[in-house]
């Protein structure tokens, strides 16, 4: 019976000597392991990749920023360019003057506001340049282009989907992120 008790000590502290000290030096077979990267050493080059995206969209003045189907701005668009004018000479984004997309044509039937027109988009253009010019952009008149702008919006059907699908649990974790809604978590 002395025997048995002496040799489950003796098997246990052994055990525990393995398990303490584990492998202290590396086996000449075995294949060497390599440390595993710092943490966000992939991911973080894909975020800065898309913040750069979404500062080139701060310089974009958008068709809703000017009065109606003008070249007038309207203050909202006025103090976007103001903005625009400070912090472009730092960056090597364009400025983009939105297409315009709300214009009727007298030769459509229906007389439906949903045309471009290219001279409207001109005037509207040559307003941006001489308001950035007269605030101190030097290069304005090559930087300042037409086109699209560079994310498009919702449409108003999409957008009112995406508010209603946010607060109704049809987004697939409910209407609080899966956690209650307002904080329950129950």
């Amino acid at each position: 019976m002395a025997y048995h008790k002496i040799t489950a000590k003796l098997a246990m502290i052994t055990t525990m000597a393995i398990w303490t000290t584990g492998c202290s030096s590396p086996c000449p077979t075995c294949p060497s392991v390599n440390p595993p990267d710092p943490v966000g050493t992939i991911s973080d080059p894909i975020w800065q990749q898309q913040e750069a995206n979404a500062e080139a969209s701060d310089f974009v003045v958008r068709e809703h920023e000017f009065v109606g189907n003008t070249a007038r701005m309207n203050p909202a668009g006025e103090d976007h360019v103001k903005q625009i004018a400070v912090r472009v000479g730092d960056t090597p984004y364009s400025v983009i003057v939105e297409i315009s997309s709300m214009t009727p044509r007298e030769d459509d039937i229906y007389g439906y506001p949903i045309h471009n027109d290219a001279e409207l988009d001109m005037k509207r253009r040559d307003v941006v340049v001489h308001a950035l010019e007269e605030m101190g952009v030097k290069d304005a008149d090559q930087r300042v282009v037409i086109s699209h702008q560079l994310t498009p919006g919702y449409q108003f059907f999409e957008a009112q989907q995406a508010y209603g699908r946010a607060f109704s649990g049809r987004s697939g974790r409910g209407g609080g992120g899966g956690r209650g809604g307002n904080g329950g978590g129950f």
